[in-house]
């Protein structure tokens, strides 16, 4: 993906110096902001998000760990057979409810990797292939849409994250309710 990623931004780059082509000096510096938008969208390396976002681009049900909470919670503890049943009926449930909504997730979080650096690239080739020149505030406009589109996956990524921790918090919550000890 970092490649993907390397190759928008050179070939960004170069399209500033294209013979014959007048270039706003602004333009020169902005490819790094594909870049940045790697780095937004998937994470420095080593990070813990970077981590969390691997496993859940290559599985959506990476982040669905209702049946491991349900287990870890209910070790060792007494809780009477129907409750203990009941409960593992719904974690059920909301697993298998919440695995399609997640795989969704999942491809659109992988579309806006692949269309954010799309943004500059097009309106950049554009304007010069077409104009021989680019247009300032199309090409502002084009980096601004391309951070947008990773923070809002971004921002999408970790509100399925909180949700997903909001209803572990319920079942670890059921579990006391139940358990008599």
């Amino acid at each position: 993906m970092l490649v993907y990623y390397l190759v928008f931004s050179v070939v960004l780059f170069a399209l500033n110096f294209a013979r014959g082509v007048r270039v706003d000096l602004v333009f020169f510096f902005l490819p790094a902001v594909v870049l940045l938008d790697y780095y937004i969208v998937l994470g420095l390396p080593g990070s813990s998000f970077a981590g969390r976002v691997a496993l859940f681009v290559q599985k959506a049900d990476s982040l669905l760990n209702f049946r491991k909470t349900f287990e870890e919670e209910t070790k060792g503890k007494l809780i009477d057979s129907e409750n203990l049943k009941n409960l593992e009926q719904v974690v059920a449930s909301l697993e298998s409810r919440l695995r399609k909504p997640a795989e969704i997730q999942r491809k659109l979080y992988l579309f806006s990797i692949y269309v954010a650096p799309l943004f500059p690239m097009a309106v950049m080739l554009s304007s010069i292939l077409l104009q021989r020149r680019t247009e300032l505030y199309a090409g502002l406009f084009s980096y601004g849409a391309s951070l947008i589109i990773v923070i809002l996956a971004r921002r999408a990524f970790r509100t399925l994250e909180n949700t997903i921790e909001k209803l572990n918090n319920e079942i670890r919550k059921a579990i006391e309710d139940i358990s008599y000890n």
